[in-house]
């Protein structure tokens, strides 16, 4: 496998990269320790109710990034998604008027990252935790005891901290040891009945939220009245370590005060800790790259932390890989 490029995180930033390199007829093996691809990306599925607890949607501005966008709307992968949107803060709810185009895949977000790496050869419940390179290339230990390669390359797209763990021993991974991240604690709510609320998202500007969602307001859902709400950084940060069974009774009472809907019990109710959820201070560079053993490092803390920062900071990474690979020597390290 001397010419495979491996890529570590299967989010947005990883499939990105993937697709890119895949499309140059380049071979790659995707690794991610979740369950199926996507990242902050994702849908779950609980309890027959369906939330995307993650990433809510995107916008899309960079051309490159656009045109992607289309072409995965004309295959039914993405629609825009209009919600009635307002902003909640301390002296009530007002509505928002935004002509902002807001972007979600379907039938949930987690399907971005799938259609990016349709095809593609990808590796879930497969954690890496170590990474060496040799003369004969890169090697990756996994949890499970197995040790693969060697590689042409590594692409990590881990957040930041967990790079920096991954990697300690690899100069390149120091330009990520100064990212921070916000934790978010997500609450995923389906009622039986509709709730008494006229609007579908809110910006929570006051108090212990910071968005609120109807998720099945979103194109492509299944019916029922389901709900997600993102807890704000100061009350994520308090409660980082908490039990997902304390803290869910906690945001169900702020999703009540925030809204002034009637508090009526939920059919279901489930916690959700995002403990690298946003990054503090991103970098605006793309990749961070090491050409001489041909690692880099990228994700949407890499390139502004959205979505579509994600997606470039794949591209970035991929660019970087295509220059190694098309380098005298570089199929054998």
């Amino acid at each position: 496998m001397s010419g495979t490029i491996a890529i570590l995180g299967a989010g947005v930033a990883g499939a990105s990269a993937a697709r890119a390199l895949a499309d140059r007829g380049v071979a790659v093996r995707v690794y991610d320790k979740g369950r199926a691809a996507g990242g902050r990306a994702t849908t779950r599925m609980r309890d027959g109710a369906h939330f995307d607890h993650g990433a809510q949607y995107f916008t899309a501005r960079d051309p490159a990034f656009i045109a992607t966008v289309q072409a995965l709307r004309a295959r039914g992968t993405v629609q825009l998604w209009q919600p009635r949107l307002v902003a909640i803060d301390a002296a009530g709810v007002r509505g928002l008027v935004s002509r902002e185009e807001r972007w979600v895949a379907q039938p949930g977000m987690a399907a971005l990252a799938a259609a990016l790496l349709e095809g593609i050869d990808l590796h879930c419940s497969r954690r890496v935790i170590g990474c060496a390179r040799d003369t004969q290339g890169w090697w990756l230990e996994l949890a499970d005891g197995r040790r693969d390669g060697p590689f042409a390359a590594v692409l990590c797209t881990l957040p930041a901290t967990q790079a920096v763990e991954l990697l300690a021993a690899e100069p390149v991974a120091d330009g990520a040891a100064a990212i921070r991240f916000a934790p978010c604690w997500a609450l995923m709510l389906a009622f039986d009945q509709p709730l008494d609320l006229d609007f579908d998202a809110a910006f929570v500007n006051a108090g212990t939220l910071s968005w609120i969602a109807r998720d099945s307001s979103k194109p492509g859902r299944p019916a029922g009245e389901r709900w997600l709400v993102h807890a704000g950084a100061e009350f994520s940060h308090a409660h980082l370590e908490a039990a997902a069974e304390e803290v869910a009774p906690k945001l169900l009472q702020a999703f009540f005060d925030a809204t002034g809907a009637a508090p009526v019990a939920p059919t279901g109710m489930s916690a959700h800790r995002w403990r690298y959820a946003l990054a503090d201070a991103p970098l605006h560079m793309g990749a961070l790259a090491d050409d001489a053993r041909r690692i880099a490092l990228g994700g949407d803390w890499c390139c502004g932390s959205r979505i579509e920062g994600a997606w470039l900071s794949g591209q970035a990474l991929a660019k970087r890989a295509l220059a190694w690979m098309d380098a005298p020597g570089a199929v054998n390290c």
